[in-house]
């Protein structure tokens, strides 16, 4: 009797143990080999034009295509293969303002090992469930000097560090960006926005189609894809929402469910209500104290929905599914007791 007990207990203990979370993967088998190289070290390391034109032959090397955008679209300093490069450098290194921001980001950034395992574990997360998409080789660093957050090739991500220096950075409080914007300023949302950007640029695409409901839907795949690099992070930083933003969301999921329905707006393809919804704000306009992108807050809800009724689906089903009609029926918001 004694063992049939305990055999009663431990089989409960397992079933208790084991998770129905389909995002809730084992990526321990998996072999990933992304490196990371911080090329703002080894920019900040010049101490002359001329070393900046011998450092700058290095970075050719080792960052190809996206050294040469960063240096000619981000930095505005000119082709890397101009006689006076190393001057052009030199210049950037050398500015006052630049000083203090690669002063803040030793500071802020010089123990990288804890963004590298968070990187390199969401890559792993995707490669399990796409394993037919492509992941990054390289995640490169540098100081963009406020142009760039992220970006992505085909098979490298450029990082601009210092746009995640937080909202009380001492050069992040005077530059002139919104109050919203600043806010999202945050080391937490570093791999959100690498993930993002690497999910754009090479799996999901740009292309949202011409209904608000498509446009919902693409995001809805989208953030739930991240969700999928990222289980354990905080579902309001996959939002990117502050919490208060999360939550507000979350307990009006309802009523704006009911608006976009009395609006007949599912079939829209009036780009400026599109606009309204999806694009970055401060606020959705015309939901009261409501954070902005509610329109991609509620794609999300209802891909999140449809994976939940529908269990046999993975990632790679909901990626490829065309059928939109399929994931809206799955859609039953339920009103706040």
């Amino acid at each position: 009797m004694k063992n049939k007990i305990a055999a009663i207990i431990f089989l409960s203990l397992v079933g208790a143990s084991c998770s129905t979370d389909k995002l809730d993967v084992d990526v321990s088998a998996i072999e990933l080999d992304l490196k990371f190289d911080r090329f703002e070290k080894t920019m900040f390391e010049g101490e002359s034009p001329e070393q900046m034109t011998e450092i700058n032959a290095d970075l050719i090397e080792r960052g190809g295509e996206l050294y040469e955008f960063y240096v000619y679209d981000m930095l505005r300093s000119g082709s890397v293969y101009d006689d006076s490069i190393g001057h052009y450098l030199w210049y950037f290194v050398s500015d006052s303002m630049m000083q203090m921001v690669n002063s803040d980001l030793e500071v802020e950034f010089n123990d990288f090992t804890g963004v590298e395992d968070q990187l390199t574990a969401a890559f792993k997360h995707l490669n399990y469930h796409l394993p037919n998409e492509p992941v990054p080789n390289k995640i490169i660093t540098y100081n963009s000097a406020y142009s760039y957050g992220v970006i992505s090739t085909d098979s490298v991500i450029g990082l601009g560090l210092e746009m995640f220096l937080g909202p009380e950075n001492r050069i992040v409080k005077e530059i002139r960006f919104p109050v919203y914007m600043k806010e999202k300023m945050r080391r937490e949302y570093l791999p959100v926005d690498v993930a993002q950007s690497w999910l754009t640029a090479n799996v999901v695409g740009d292309d949202r189609g011409e209904t608000f409901l498509s446009s919902m839907i693409y995001f809805g795949k989208l953030m739930y894809i991240m969700e999928a690099m990222m289980p354990d992070a905080d579902k309001h930083l996959i939002a990117r929402y502050t919490a208060e933003e999360y939550d507000y969301a979350m307990a009006s999921e309802y009523s704006i469910w009911q608006y976009l329905i009395d609006m007949d707006w599912l079939y829209s393809v009036d780009m400026k209500v599109q606009l309204r919804f999806f694009e970055e704000a401060p606020t959705t306009v015309g939901i009261d104290d409501s954070p902005g992108r509610t329109g991609q807050f509620m794609g999300w809800q209802m891909v999140r929905s449809y994976m939940k009724a529908n269990e046999e689906v993975t990632v790679e089903d909901l990626l490829n599914e065309t059928n939109e009609t399929k994931i809206l029926k799955a859609y039953k918001p339920k009103e706040n007791e």
